[in-house]
């Protein structure tokens, strides 16, 4: 879903990660290829650097490697419940809205989230303002305006995120830095995913939220 929008995010990630990627071309078809005959399931590619010798320096000749994995499509999820991490994203411009294998805020944070009571957490940056979930991207709703993070300094650039946006499928929409406290008195939350594409939040923190319907024009998104 969305290929070509995938693809300019990942050609978009080897340009700022100086990642030589000569086949780059032809990963289409062989996404295609590898995707044949599946109905329902979630394509996965990954793109290392390849061998670039001892230490953090790399060669300019090596090679990325790259690396296709399909699976099954996770079961169908309509509605989360949403709590608040204690960990803080790092600010790092260079990196905002690159997804990456080395993200071991992440991996802290499904840490935190696996011992909590609630299905995903918001995760704020270092800054006290509101980023994303863990698992995708996040829009709120309150007094007639939507909102969503500015992601200039740290967190995911998201497919269907930037296809909100794009279409102004939620409007009027304001994007911005936001602190926690601008979602204290939240009327609705939606995440964002290219895996589950859009739900809605039915608790934020403990809060029953009393717009729980996705938004029609986001019920395309549903995957």
């Amino acid at each position: 879903m969305h290929i070509e929008r995938h693809l300019n995010r990942l050609s978009e990630a080897n340009t700022r990660l100086f990642i030589n990627h000569p086949n780059f071309n032809f990963l289409h078809q062989r996404i295609l290829n590898a995707c044949d005959g599946i109905e329902n399931g979630v394509c996965k590619v990954i793109v290392t650097r390849g061998y670039g010798g001892r230490g953090y320096g790399f060669s300019d000749g090596a090679v990325a490697n790259e690396y296709i994995q399909v699976s099954d499509a996770p079961g169908n999820l309509k509605s989360v419940s949403l709590g608040v991490a204690e960990l803080n994203l790092a600010r790092q411009p260079k990196l905002a809205g690159l997804k990456t294998l080395n993200r071991l805020e992440q991996v802290l944070l499904t840490q935190e989230r696996s011992v909590s009571e609630y299905d995903d957490l918001l995760v704020c940056d270092s800054e006290g303002n509101v980023v994303e979930a863990i698992q995708g991207n996040v829009f709120w709703y309150k007094q007639g305006q939507w909102y969503t993070p500015d992601l200039s300094f740290s967190g995911v650039q998201g497919i269907i995120r930037q296809l909100i946006i794009d279409e102004d499928m939620l409007a009027p929409l304001r994007i911005g830095h936001f602190s926690l406290n601008e979602l204290a008195d939240v009327e609705q939350i939606i995440l964002s995913n290219s895996v589950r594409g859009a739900v809605t939040v039915t608790q934020f923190n403990g809060k029953v939220l009393d717009k729980s319907k996705l938004p029609a024009v986001l019920e395309q998104l549903i995957l």
